[in-house]
């Protein structure tokens, strides 16, 4: 990968993360009566190039993922809130937590240092997901497209112990199989419901 390549992938993580933290009332999208405060689109047709720079594909992205991590149970935690979105950033940008982390607090114009991130272990043993099948608590997108394919109450079924994909602050992030569209998806203990 060359470095042009590299810078890319960067500038667009980056944009990604700062759209991603940036309350929907402050978007150019919202201004515009695009979208609402939830995020959810409210002009069908955009008419004027203005309105089509503020809302891209990109836009409608990031905001489908933020509406979708929103609903996240975590508290005021954004790193709580957003940990399986800020492994995957991890996982294809090849920035490190820190590198991540910075990035946010800069955005955020806050200290997540300090911040207390505590696991949900309901469904653990050892780091590991027990067999089961077991019921989504929140929307999940396509890692692929960004677009919903896993809905709240769909069901993931866990075949065996499963060891965690990845981890981000702590986070145990699983790589599971949505059983209706027979997709991965990423989730965390928090997803998921008996």
């Amino acid at each position: 990968m060359g470095i042009v390549s590299r810078a890319g992938d960067l500038f667009y993580a980056f944009r990604f993360l700062k759209l991603l933290v940036t309350p929907f009332e402050k978007t150019e999208a919202y201004k515009l009566g695009i979208v609402d405060k939830d995020g959810k689109r409210t002009k069908l047709k955009l008419m004027h190039d203005k309105e089509k720079s503020a809302y891209t594909v990109f836009h409608r992205l990031v905001f489908n993922i933020k509406r979708l991590l929103g609903k996240i149970p975590g508290g005021k935690s954004v790193v709580a809130r957003y940990g399986a979105a800020l492994f995957l950033i991890k996982e294809h940008t090849g920035m490190s937590e820190k590198a991540i982390l910075d990035a946010l607090e800069k955005f955020l114009d806050e200290d997540l240092s300090s911040e207390v991130i505590e696991e949900n272990t309901w469904y653990q043993q050892d780091d590991k997901l027990v067999p089961g099948t077991y019921m989504l608590t929140t929307d999940v997108a396509s890692v692929k497209t960004g677009n919903i394919i896993a809905n709240k109450k769909n069901k993931i079924v866990v075949e065996d112990f499963l060891p965690p994909h990845g981890q981000f602050r702590n986070i145990n992030i699983y790589k599971v199989k949505h059983k209706a569209t027979n997709q991965d998806i990423y989730i965390t203990n928090k997803d998921i419901t008996r």
